[in-house]
């Protein structure tokens, strides 16, 4: 870059020295090593790369001399109480709206007691960054609130600001059993000052503090940097380096001066990706790195993550679980996100080459994976195949990927090819003119003829029983009944297929297709953990009584309808901040499914926040010969006007219709159109991110009895 930047400024901010102190309770923060060290990088790769000027770049340091009680720099350039207040606040006056704020603090980072009682009540205590002088007489730290003043001034300002903070930010980390070594230490403490302090502050009058404490979350202990420290999300990115109850490290990585883990690796990154990375991109790669080296830190991210780091441009990066480590050696790979996240055993992911950000562009796909070991906010996924690479037995190479890395999640997917086993009496059963073995092969080939047959497929005699979904058994007296897994007649099949009925095979064949895209429709959910939609659409049935509505679906109750009982409502409600269609499945005794709307009328929608009933009491009847049955409404939400007659059904043993002419015209069309293809269903139809992101489905399951 040959010209400067000149909307860029930088405040960096770095204290290895501690002017000698002792807390009334005897504790001190220690003099650190690695800090101005990192402030000199960052000052450094800031002028390769944005050529900036001297007067762009504002640096405090406090650095250790031969002399224990002073520090090498002059009193002006110390990161002193005043002088970092007064820095933050020249920054501010001097930015133009739109220019580009960068902060960056390397030092300790502690908990004292409040000095604001009245906004947070008694007993709590306050977030701060330590200054290099706190233990002077009358010496202050820079506390949540200052500090989330200071930079709310710049958010109102509509500058763009990036803050890197490389220290801990609690008293109340808890102290891990790594021992302080030469080439390591942390930055942090292990307790609360409870030293009375002055409770003027430089940065603003008290009843400001009261105003920026309404936006933020307070409770008795403390405000938590990460989650509550500061005023909005808007206008800026964070990333800190541990939690709360975490500590931050340093240690030698390179030759033999000490850096911030944090900077150590962000600097890494920055000089290998360029500056065009979003600030979660960032994030992927280099708190992976971070934990991996101290398990006790974890860095952490918030603001505007989809903002490049260094600028204001929007980068729009579907959501992903980053690589956390790469075993080539059990041709497997860790990502970020567990169980905790709705991460199934099973579950798949595509993993990318880094900064992708159009997942449909296959050319960027390395791999295929699926979960096969499980942990609360982790998981471990096993290669199963490999893309543009050669290989054997789709084996990972070193190399291949690394830390970071986007892992696209595909989802467990809707199972559709349904496995059948043929249960045959003992061949001590004769049935008048039929031969008994030569039932399988008769049943296989009339299968291959049966429109839709991919739909179900016979088990081989060697498939244990756990992969079976449903058993067709012969009994002894000449009837097949179509079996769940546990050998029980499914349920809402009356009638079982004579073995001596004219086309009694093809009936069965017809029967377990039928039952299989049934319960394929019933069992279809949105199972992607990011989905926007789940859980913002709440269904209840309901019943009128005395001008009141009352709840019959609460908890985990099945309610008990009388067939025809009056008074029985849908209520719906969106619970999302964006205008949902609504269409209403009935899966009915029969085995049917039927397309219901609320007003009677399709393409109804909610709008946020509000609900809607049946707009008549529900009409409940039970189909011919039924006593009693389980009903399920299904209640389909959609960002868009989706066709769902792809997923209708007729009533068991009816002929089945096709679907119509119109094409799918949305994402979520095409995979409805998939969950049901006659002709072509796979073992797994996966759902893209873009039709996940448009939809989610809840049901209600009700007894419907005879009166």
């Amino acid at each position: 870059m040959t010209n400067s930047t000149p909307n860029f400024h930088a405040l960096l901010i770095g204290i290895n020295f501690y002017f000698p102190h002792r807390l009334p309770e005897g504790n001190c923060y220690k003099n650190l090593k690695g800090c101005v060290q990192d402030i000199n990088h960052v000052e450094t790769y800031l002028k390769n790369t944005f050529n900036l000027t001297p007067d762009q770049i504002i640096k405090l340091t406090a650095t250790a001399s031969d002399n224990p009680e002073q520090p090498q720099e002059p009193p002006e350039l110390l990161p002193t109480y005043e002088n970092i207040v007064n820095k933050f606040k020249e920054v501010t006056a001097k930015a133009q709206p739109q220019d580009l704020i960068y902060i960056h603090y390397s030092g300790h980072g502690g908990r004292a007691k409040t000095i604001y009682e009245d906004i947070k009540g008694f007993g709590a205590f306050d977030e701060a960054l330590v200054p290099t002088d706190i233990g002077q007489p009358n010496s202050r730290y820079l506390r949540d609130l200052e500090l989330a003043k200071l930079l709310d001034d710049m958010v109102q300002k509509q500058l763009a600001v990036t803050v890197v903070f490389d220290s801990c930010h609690s008293g109340g980390a808890t102290r891990d059993e790594t021992k302080e070594e030469e080439n390591i230490a942390a930055r942090g403490s292990h307790f609360i000052d409870m030293t009375d302090r002055p409770k003027d502050s430089l940065v603003a009058p008290p009843d400001e503090f009261a105003q920026i404490s309404r936006n933020i979350v307070t409770n008795s202990r403390s405000i938590t940097v990460a989650d509550s420290l500061f005023p909005t999300p808007n206008g800026y990115s964070l990333i800190a380096a541990c939690r709360d109850h975490e500590l931050a490290y340093e240690k030698v990585f390179e030759g033999t001066e000490r850096n911030g883990a944090l900077t150590y690796f962000l600097l890494k990154a920055l000089r290998q990706f360029g500056t065009e990375i979003s600030a979660q991109e960032l994030y992927d790669r280099i708190s992976n790195f971070v934990n991996n080296e101290f398990k006790q830190q974890t860095p952490l991210l918030i603001g505007e993550t989809e903002r490049t780091f260094f600028g204001t441009q929007t980068v729009k990066v579907s959501r992903t679980a980053p690589v956390m480590k790469v075993d080539v050696a059990k041709n497997r790979v860790q990502l970020r996100m567990g169980q905790a996240s709705g991460i199934k055993k099973g579950a798949e992911f595509d993993i990318f080459k880094f900064r992708t950000r159009d997942f449909k562009d296959t050319d960027q796909r390395i791999l295929s994976a699926k979960v096969v070991e499980l942990g609360a906010s982790d998981c471990w996924v096993e290669i199963t195949q490999l893309y543009n690479l050669r290989t054997i037995n789709n084996q990972l190479q070193e190399g291949m990927i690394d830390i970071g890395f986007p892992a696209y999640y595909i989802g467990p997917g809707v199972k559709q090819i349904r496995k059948v086993r043929l249960l045959l009496p003992d061949a001590s059963v004769q049935f008048p003119g039929i031969n008994l073995l030569s039932i399988p092969t008769k049943i296989k080939q009339i299968k291959e003829r049966v429109e839709g047959h991919r739909w179900i497929e016979f088990c081989s005699e060697e498939e244990p029983d756990e992969n079976v979904d449903y058993f067709v058994s012969l009994n002894s007296e000449g009837e097949y009944w179509i079996l769940d897994t546990n050998k029980q007649r499914v349920k809402n099949i009356l009638f079982p297929i004579k073995v001596d009925e004219p086309e009694a095979e093809e009936r069965l064949i017809n029967r377990l297709i039928h039952v299989a895209r049934y319960y394929t429709v019933l069992d279809l959910d949105n199972d992607d953990a990011f989905a926007p939609l789940n859980g913002k659409l709440k269904v209840e049935l309901v019943k009128s009584e005395k001008k009141q509505l009352k709840v019959l679906n609460t908890g985990n109750n099945i309610p008990i309808i009388t067939e025809r009982e009056e008074n029985i409502y849908l209520k719906v409600r969106n619970e999302s901040k964006q205008t949902l269609n609504i269409t209403i499945l009935i899966l009915d005794a029969d085995l049917s499914i039927s397309t219901f709307y609320l007003d009677g009328v399709a393409a109804e929608v909610i709008e946020p926040g509000q609900e809607k009933n049946s707009i008549k009491s529900l009409t409940l009847e039970l189909p011919q010969n039924y006593e009693e049955a389980l009903n399920v409404m299904k209640v389909f939400a959609t960002v868009n006007t989706t066709n769902f007659e792809f997923l209708e059904l007729p009533a068991l043993d009816q002929e089945r219709r096709g679907f119509g002419t119109q094409p799918p015209t949305n994402s979520l069309e095409k995979l409805l159109a998939a969950v049901v293809d006659e002709n072509n269903p796979t073992r797994k139809v996966t759902m893209a991110v873009d039709a996940s992101e448009e939809w989610t489905t809840e049901k209600v399951e009700f007894v419907l009895k005879k009166s």
